[in-house]
């Protein structure tokens, strides 16, 4: 299948094809589907650190970051994560390499005029950070390509990349030099290499005629590239970059809608195929052939032989979490406990941030007590006090999974009178009864206005005592509605 890629740079962009077995310059856009590689001085790298969280969580989290670090660009990405280390490093690895074209005005302008469908986008600094991974280089690496008019140089640390420069530049080696060195000594003076404790390897690709010796006098030693397609002349990087392009690294920055015509065409070409096979075992099936009764045996040879891998993996997999302390059987109650009790339990934040509005909306009003108690559905909040109205008279609701009993004590200004404190009373009533599924057992406001509390009667100090609602709310359980949302 033939292969074309736009290759956009500073000086403009062309469209390279593969339909001969040799990557060759075309003059006009092509019609088939495009990967696009751009080696524009906007690329960077930002290295985060990420806790300890799985699944959706932990993209949720990179998800956030991205918008967060790059807010100028729809061209984001993160790259896949070096997997090294225990278990627990490799199930969720403490670091991840962000990537971004930002700002992405230049790069845009060029995708508007391009008609064919895009297959994906990437920096050329993601696709040399495949490169780097070849275990035929060293884990801290300078990679420099050099071409007519520029340079690029990408800096590795323990195989992750760092530092992508693009700089203007002659085409002699001393010029060339002068930016790397420039480079090494920005690396040295941030801490992250350490100043004259060793030799730096470097991988030179592109027109670096010259370049090696250059930098040999500088403690910069020249490394043999990984492949034949690396190595030639000054054009020869090209192949080997438009090649790693085809395979699809990690590190795809285009948005979903300008990807949209390419995934389009997949999900047909897969309904075809699709319909295609099951044609096809439609036919095999009516036939009744032998060969279909041979065919359905391999097929069940092959999953009693998968049936065993699987088991003899589930048994590797339990002797990994032996080796952390804990058996497998204790692992499993863990996370029936956090499924059961700790992700169902219902969501303190709101229910507080909804008590301080009704609250706030009454001047000098004072909090002196609060429980927030969380119940099981059959539990009985609030038992009846005086002046409590019984929860089994009001209008019966749906009964949540859990429930939550809070019991508030509020001390109201001094300077006030009965009539102002029954007022401000039967306010705060209203309006905890106004929240969503809430429900009064225990009303102050009632026995104020029955004389209960604060009537002409009482002396000046029992206007000041303490009024008690006891309220039950239900148990809202934490979703995703409730978490912060991605930028």
């Amino acid at each position: 299948m033939a292969s074309c890629v736009l290759y956009i740079h500073a000086g403009g962009s062309s469209w390279w094809d593969k339909s001969s077995g040799q990557w060759q310059e075309s003059q006009v856009p092509l019609s088939q589907p495009v990967r696009v590689v751009a080696d524009l001085t906007e690329e960077t790298f930002v290295e985060i650190a990420v806790p300890r969280v799985f699944g959706n969580d932990r993209t949720r989290f990179v998800q956030r970051q991205l918008a967060n670090r790059f807010p100028e660009t729809r061209f984001r990405a993160a790259l896949a994560p070096a997997l090294s280390g225990g278990l627990m490093n490799r199930l969720a690895p403490p670091k991840q390499t962000l990537t971004a074209i930002e700002p992405d005005e230049r790069l845009k302008t060029v995708l508007a005029a391009v008609t064919a469908p895009i297959v994906g986008v990437w920096g050329i600094s993601v696709v040399l950070a495949q490169l780097g991974q070849s275990k035929a280089l060293p884990g801290t690496l300078l990679m420099v390509l050099s071409q007519v008019a520029t340079t690029r140089i990408v800096f590795f640390k323990d195989r992750a990349p760092v530092l992508t420069r693009l700089v203007s530049t002659g085409e002699s080696a001393a010029e060339q030099a002068v930016e790397i060195l420039r480079t090494v000594r920005h690396l040295e003076n941030t801490k992250v290499l350490e100043r004259g404790a060793q030799r730096l390897p470097a991988l030179l690709l592109g027109t670096a005629q010259g370049l090696s010796a250059v930098l040999s006098g500088d403690r910069i030693d020249t490394v043999a590239a990984p492949g034949k397609q690396w190595a030639g002349d000054a054009s020869a990087w090209r192949a080997g970059l438009f090649d790693l392009l085809c395979k699809g690294p990690s590190g795809q920055l285009a948005p979903m809608a300008l990807r949209t015509s390419y995934l389009t065409q997949q999900v047909e070409k897969g309904a075809r195929l699709g319909m295609a096979a099951c044609l096809a075992v439609g036919l095999v099936a009516a036939s009744g052939s032998v060969l279909s009764l041979l065919g359905d045996s391999k097929i069940q040879s092959q999953l009693r032989v998968s049936a065993g891998q699987l088991t003899g993996q589930i048994g590797e997999v339990e002797i990994a979490i032996e080796s952390f302390g804990v058996s497998p059987e204790l692992l499993r109650k863990v996370l029936v406990l956090d499924s059961d009790e700790i992700a169902t339990a219902p969501e303190l934040r709101s229910q507080l941030s909804d008590l301080a509005r009704v609250v706030g909306s009454v001047p000098g009003a004072r909090v002196t007590q609060l429980q927030w108690t969380l119940m099981a559905p059959t539990d009985v909040a609030c038992p009846l006090e005086a002046g409590a109205t019984p929860a089994a008279l009001q209008e019966p609701v749906a009964e949540p999974s859990r429930k939550v009993e809070l019991r508030m004590a509020l001390n109201l200004a001094a300077e006030i009178g009965p009539r102002l404190q029954l007022q401000q009373a039967s306010q705060i009533s209203a309006q905890l009864k106004a929240l969503p599924g809430a429900k009064v057992v225990s009303d102050p406001a009632k026995a104020l206005r029955e004389g209960g509390i604060g009537s002409g009667a009482v002396g000046q100090a029992d206007t000041q005592r303490s009024l008690t609602w006891c309220v039950v709310l239900p148990g809202v359980v934490r979703s995703a509605s409730t978490e912060e949302p991605a930028q």
